[in-house]
């Protein structure tokens, strides 16, 4: 199985537990009170943080200088594609996970909403792009 086909099934597996996460958010009935407290906007915060992020650590992590040969486990450009193309996929899912506990915690319902769609945007659109040299 190549590279590629493994982050489809991650990918799929991210979609999967968003989704699951939906459905676990519908089993429940938490109402909202009309106003953000402390806990929210940390959970807001955090879930925004996580959708940006996936950007930037996967651009961190792929642009990243080899290390010298001398090092115990020198990092490869395909190295570095698959760990931030992963990272970049689970912080989507992440964004999830956080609109599930804003729904746990009697969050605003239409952010809750705009988390999972977010979520599940990010994972829909990923592509895994080209597969530099393994060799290399």
């Amino acid at each position: 199985m190549n590279a590629t086909m493994r982050l489809r099934i991650l990918q799929w597996a991210c979609i999967l537990s968003v989704l699951a996460c939906i459905w676990v958010s519908r089993l429940g009935r938490h109402e909202w009170q009309g106003s953000l407290t402390t806990r929210h906007w940390i959970v807001i915060v955090l879930a925004i943080w996580s959708a940006i992020s996936g950007f930037t650590l996967q651009r961190r992590i792929v642009n990243r200088p080899a290390r010298s040969k001398k090092a115990a486990s020198p990092s490869t450009a395909f190295s570095r594609w698959r760990a931030g193309h992963a990272a970049r996929l689970w912080m989507a899912a992440t964004v999830g996970y956080w609109a599930l506990l804003l729904c746990e915690f009697a969050g605003p319902p239409w952010l809750v909403n705009v988390f999972f769609g977010l979520s599940l945007l990010l994972l829909l659109v990923w592509t895994p792009g080209v597969v530099p040299d393994q060799a290399a």
